[in-house]
């Protein structure tokens, strides 16, 4: 009986201290429209909708690309919803004023609710914590996404950089550069590449099934190429390789025939080499505004027909379809219709060495091309046609591709100010022909070891020696046991027999077997750099009083500002890209993420052991 009007009494004075609560908290906020102030931003609904808002603002923020140009997203989205992005700011949503106020009004929920709900008692400092850590990281955001900045600077090696740039967007929705001053200058010492240890590859590609596959490339191992009855073996691997070429002739009989030319300047050799008949045959000087020409003609007739034709070959463009070929002369800008086909071609423009933009005279005669355009059922196709690379629509598949097209004499055709054309026939006739201004001048006989002036010039040419069969002897020298220029003997078996060769790791261009379907090539693979470092200092007052050895992700802090390796020069090396980060939030979140750290121990830990206290005095005055 006495415990029942124990509880009786209990229960009677609860409801008093909770009339009392609710009398003290109307004395507390006065009117009733005061009140109602109140009791919104304690309302736990509000918070709800609060969250879901931004959760809301968080999808969009990811789904629509952030911080573009007003044209891009007009590009991307169209005006209307390009304009409404920029005025709702859905186009920077993390940075607006209204995603900061969310949060603002998000946190003065929190501190209401802990207000409304506290109880001067021990127990709630759980309670407390918590809700005070959620406070702290919402003021840590809000700190950072209004008074944080980020931005990035070039230094180069020996200088010193007290700024930094910011990206903004302008209210046109343009993209802009704000220059920050640094409290400090930013000097860079030194800048290294850290480089992995290097990994090469062997690939393999079938022409004819358009396949590629990587093989190991293992001395003693015998491959077969997927796809195809091609057989690889790697025979002898030198960890750093040069080749070593000597010229030299394999036979009497003309297969191959080439010359040595030098060529001079009041006597000075200013240049000589090899020319070859079916290879690079010819020289030009574009300062001396000279090309050379090395002409082998098959007979004694054609070669009368030449010493007064200035055209030794004609520039033309042959198409092949259903086992007919068709020339046509390069006159651009003319359409010819392709004879019992649906297909008519012009040619746009062409290129003495594709790729390079300077004027044709001043364009070596490396890479000759002409760019053609095709009409045909399917509409129209534009395609690049190079003459020393016939095989080049077979590896790049064109709408086409019924329709093979090659292109030839466009370096012959090509004439300098000067030209010296070289003739030679196999009965021995050797004759010289000097070209100025698209006019032969002067023919003369020309043999070994004599020298030639070419016409109204100081410049002399002499040819020293002649291959019937030029070749090269090839020899690969070990330069050292350390890895550098790796490179693989290979031996390749196919229809045509087996063929043996060095490929190099440097080489810009495939090795082919003599059926030209079989392409092997030896390459560098995976990411060679390792790190990026850039040794910094800085300089405060005129005294240096911090220095680091900095990587990606491995900042030099200083004032609240992070130093990061963002970049650097691919090509020189000579600067180093550096981010620059300030973020005054982050000692605030960090203080949040502690404290509700020590909440939730509170709640999980020291709460159950109190209360548990608690009992047992209760009990121990009961008893």
């Amino acid at each position: 009986m006495k415990n029942v009007q124990q509880d009786q009494s209990g229960v009677v004075s609860e409801i008093k201290d909770k009339k009392q609560m609710n009398q003290g908290e109307k004395e507390r906020y006065g009117s009733d429209d005061s009140n109602k102030v109140w009791q919104f931003f304690c309302s736990v609904k509000l918070a709800v909708v609060i969250i879901l808002v931004m959760v809301v603002a968080c999808i969009l923020g990811t789904v629509i690309v952030q911080e573009k140009t007003i044209d891009e997203y007009t590009a991307r989205y169209g005006y209307g919803l390009a304009t409404f992005f920029k005025v709702t700011q859905l186009n920077n949503v993390f940075h607006s004023y209204w995603f900061s106020f969310l949060l603002v009004l998000l946190c003065a929920n929190l501190i209401c609710c802990t207000i409304k709900r506290w109880r001067n008692t021990i127990l709630q400092a759980g309670f407390i914590l918590t809700h005070l850590s959620i406070i702290l990281i919402l003021v840590g955001g809000v700190i950072k996404l209004q008074l944080g900045v980020k931005g990035g600077v070039n230094v180069y090696k020996g200088k010193s950089v007290n700024y930094f740039l910011t990206q903004r967007l302008t209210s046109q929705g343009k993209v802009d550069y704000i220059k920050k001053d640094l409290p400090f200058e930013i000097a860079l010492d030194d800048f290294i590449l850290e480089k992995n240890e290097p990994k090469f590859q062997l690939v393999s590609y079938v022409k004819s099934k358009d396949r590629q596959k990587v093989l190991e490339a293992k001395p003693g191992k015998r491959y077969r190429v997927p796809g195809s009855d091609y057989k690889v073996t790697i025979t002898d691997y030198v960890p750093d390789a040069e080749l070593k070429q000597e010229p030299v002739n394999t036979s009497d009989k003309v297969e191959n025939p080439a010359i040595f030319v030098k060529f001079s300047n009041s006597g000075k050799v200013v240049a000589e080499g090899w020319l070859l008949a079916y290879g690079r045959n010819a020289y030009e000087d574009k300062k001396q505004n000279l090309r050379i020409e090395y002409c082998w003609i098959p007979s004694q007739l054609e070669l009368e027909k030449s010493l007064n034709s200035l055209e030794i070959s004609q520039a033309k463009v042959t198409a092949a379809i259903a086992g007919q070929l068709y020339d046509y002369s390069l006159e651009f800008n003319k359409s010819f219709k392709i004879e019992g086909t649906d297909y008519t071609i012009r040619m746009l423009q062409y290129a003495l060495n594709y790729g390079d933009r300077r004027p044709l005279e001043e364009q070596p005669t490396d890479n000759p091309a002409v760019q053609v355009e095709i009409a045909g059922p399917e509409g129209t196709e534009i395609r690049w046609v190079f003459e020393k690379f016939p095989d080049w629509d077979k590896m790049h598949p064109a709408k086409y591709q019924k329709l093979k097209l090659t292109c030839s004499g466009i370096a012959g055709a090509f004439m300098a100010k000067n030209t010296v054309r070289i003739l030679h026939a196999p009965e021995g006739k050797q004759v010289i022909v000097f070209i100025k201004d698209k006019k032969i001048v002067e023919t003369v006989p020309w043999e070994l070891e004599k020298k030639y002036t070419v016409k109204d010039t100081d410049l002399q040419l002499l040819v020293s020696s002649y291959f019937p069969s030029f070749d090269f002897k090839k020899e690969v020298i070990k330069k050292s046991d350390q890895v550098g220029t790796p490179a693989i003997s290979v031996t390749m078996e196919g229809p045509n027999g087996k063929v043996t060769d060095w490929l190099f790791s440097n080489s810009q261009y495939a090795t082919w077997y003599p059926d030209n379907n079989l392409a092997l090539v030896y390459e560098p693979t995976g990411d060679t750099i390792k790190h990026f470092i850039s040794k910094l200092h800085i300089v405060d007052n005129g005294q240096t009083v911090a220095e680091k050895a900095i990587k990606v992700n491995d900042p030099l802090k200083y004032k609240g500002y992070a130093i990061y390796q963002s970049s650097y020069d691919p090509e020189a090396g000579s600067f180093s890209g550096l981010q620059i980060v300030k973020d005054p939030g982050i000692p605030v979140v960090f203080s949040g993420f502690g404290t509700l750290c020590f909440g939730v121990i509170f709640i999980f830990y020291i709460k159950p052991f109190l209360r548990k206290k608690q009992k047992k005095e209760v009990k121990e005055v009961e008893e």
